[in-house]
């Protein structure tokens, strides 16, 4: 809508360009009647049209010096922000620049208050704090949001939405919001007169799924203008993004919060499982190896009660990891640190182990000590050699090679001539229960937690565990543990090899 003052200087204007012109034909006309009657009817049309020239030239002389003012004021305006003119700024010029700077303001506002809007925060008080921000823009106090739809009531649910400053909670819908959603549909920014009243109605641009509009009262206020339009429709849309983020977050949160309790209702299972299996299994083989020493028992029950001990301790081992997945999920393992020789514990879990696969041990270098908990070594190297066995073919061997790296490190590398792993199965060979196709058909009974536990272990302890395996090459895990040298002279290479 133009200005009332632009339209009284306009029309004062045409007055003063037209009303001379007209007085001085009308005179002339008067005169010609009277006292000029008898002068040469072309000499008064030449001297009407003269002086109309010269009026008009009086007016374009005055005009362009005028026109000259607004001209640099607008040219300063766009080149520098402000008149940098000596001369005062005209009307046109100060009305421009007013608006400008309104624009300008509203822009910045809506800038800072977009940084403002916590998309991290519950879906409610993000529309909370996307209401304060409209308001801000607008300087209007009256705006509010009305979520209509929501597939999402779990976390927005439908209603009407004040400011965060603002007491109470959130209204009902009422017949207002509805009418307010659906009048002038077709565009996102729009002004609507009904039963309720004026109001101005900004749809913001989401999904199907949720719908929602701010609203204000405009009663007595003129429509918006085409740059208020554009400003509101870049706000709807700027909400739209705004809720989209803070649903997806709000959604992901509530995900990732049901997983953590179910992990933690899995951890406390595997916990619960595994000390009540211990107790019965370490019964099972201490009766076992009691009977074993009974001089009149047959000998193939003594065989039976052998394979029975040694399936006890298998499951025992098989228990312990479970135990140990729980405790590293808990974050309560705590190794301890003793110094020991590596090569006795290798031999000691193989030989427990109990496999008929030729095996070999080379130690290099010179003797080191690990810094370490001996215990959970050899629950490291069980389920290596574990894993070595159960996936490799019958009567391939098993090497495992023990060299210092560097000064405070020893590494002891298991290396079988299985299958192998392809790089899918290498990238996830660490975590918990998980099994590839090709091992599910080697070993059906494979839990999952073995390399697992051994990873967790083993960076408790403070040391690194690596493969190295190519699909139908075999496998090499190296462990590498903090060390510090012995105190005995170098040696040889030496190198042992048990077959039972």
């Amino acid at each position: 809508m133009l200005r009332t003052g632009l339209w009284l200087r306009v029309f004062v204007s045409l007055l003063v360009a037209v009303m001379p012109p007209i007085v001085l034909l009308v005179g002339t006309l008067l005169l010609t009647e009277t006292f000029l009657h008898e002068a040469d009817p072309n000499l008064v049309a030449v001297v009407v049209v003269v002086g109309t020239i010269a009026w008009a030239a009086i007016l374009a002389i005055f005009f362009t010096g005028g026109l000259a003012d607004e001209f640099r004021s607008f040219i300063s305006l766009a080149e520098r922000g402000d008149h940098a003119v000596d001369e005062a700024p005209g009307d046109a010029y100060r009305q421009l620049a007013s608006s400008l700077d309104e624009r300008n303001r509203q822009v910045a506002s809506l800038a800072q208050q977009a940084s403002l809007v916590p998309i991290d925060d519950d879906p409610p008080a993000v529309v909370r704090a996307l209401v304060s921000a409209v308001r801000t823009v607008m300087r209007d106090a009256t705006w509010r949001c009305a979520v209509l739809v929501s597939d999402y009531g779990e976390l927005l649910p439908p209603g009407v939405y004040h400011g965060r400053d603002d007491e109470g909670s959130v209204d009902e819908l009422s017949e207002l919001e509805r009418w307010a959603s659906s009048a002038g549909t077709g565009v996102s920014v729009r002004h609507v007169e009904g039963p309720w009243g004026a109001f101005g109605v900004v749809d913001i641009a989401v999904s199907d799924r949720l719908r929602a509009i701010f609203y204000a009262p405009r009663e007595g206020r003129p429509s918006p203008t085409q740059a208020e339009t554009a400003l509101l429709a870049l706000v709807g849309q700027h909400a739209g993004t705004a809720l989209e983020h803070s649903l997806l977050y709000g959604r992901v949160r509530r995900q990732a919060d049901e997983l953590n309790r179910m992990a933690a209702l899995q951890a406390d299972f595997l916990r619960g499982v595994t000390h009540d299996l211990q107790t019965p299994l370490t019964s099972i083989a201490a009766v076992a190896t009691e009977l074993r020493a009974t001089a009149a028992l047959p000998e193939t029950a003594k065989i039976d009660l052998e394979t029975i001990t040694h399936q006890a301790e298998r499951l025992r081992r098989m228990v312990g990891q479970l135990l140990v997945a729980s405790r590293l999920e808990a974050g309560v393992v705590t190794p301890l640190q003793e110094v020991f020789a590596l090569a006795p514990v290798v031999e000691r879990t193989w030989a427990a182990l109990r496999s008929d696969r030729p095996f070999e041990l080379t130690v290099r270098g010179e003797p080191y000590l690990v810094v370490a908990d001996a215990d959970r070594t050899e629950q490291v190297m069980w389920a290596l050699f574990d894993n070595a066995v159960k996936y490799s073919p019958v009567g391939s061997k098993v090497t495992v090679a023990i060299e210092p790296q560097g000064a405070d490190r020893l590494s002891v590398s298991v290396t079988d001539e299985g299958t192998g792993m392809d790089a899918t199965t290498r990238a996830s060979a660490f975590d918990q229960f998980y099994r590839s196709d090709q091992a599910r058909a080697l070993a059906p009974d494979g839990s999952g937690v073995g390399l697992y536990a051994a990873h967790g272990l083993v960076e408790a302890m403070g040391g690194t565990i690596d493969i190295d395996s190519e699909l139908g090459s075999g496998t090499t895990i190296t462990v590498t543990l903090p060390a510090e040298q012995a105190s005995a002279e170098a040696g040889d290479d030496r190198t042992s090899a048990l077959e039972s």
